[in-house]
């Protein structure tokens, strides 16, 4: 029997609570500067700058943002995919199994998002092209 350390429904709840913030800037950031609609910026820019989203990547929002997806897929991740390997002398057997938990995936799915739009945003805007 196997023994879990953090439940799937409190596993994706906390993935959720730590990607929130990070879709809601990219979202915020979307409107603003891509459609043009800056009311949802303009209203969360005093407290993201009281946060401290124009300082330096310390103990501030940058880090929610930047870790908060990335520890959300790994505690995700860890619930819904299994690992089972046996090694022999002449071979090795790796199985991976995938739970069907929906939350989990979605979960998985919105900081998998959330990390990608990050780091193309990075690659951009640092890209001497």
């Amino acid at each position: 029997m196997k023994s879990q350390i953090v439940k799937h429904s409190f596993s994706a709840v906390i993935g959720f609570l730590l990607t929130a913030p990070t879709a809601y800037f990219i979202l915020i950031s979307l409107l603003k500067y891509v459609v043009g609609w800056p009311a949802l910026f303009n209203s969360a820019q005093p407290i993201l700058e009281h946060l401290g989203i124009k300082n330096a990547m310390g103990w501030n929002i940058n880090l929610l943002i930047f870790l908060g997806p990335l520890i959300a897929l790994l505690l995700n991740l860890v619930h819904v995919l299994y690992i089972n390997w046996q090694a022999d002398e002449s071979h090795i057997e790796l199985h991976l199994f995938f739970q069907k938990e929906l939350i989990s995936w979605l979960i998985i799915a919105l900081s998998s998002l959330c990390l990608f739009i990050l780091f193309m945003y990075a690659l951009g805007e640092n890209c001497n092209c």
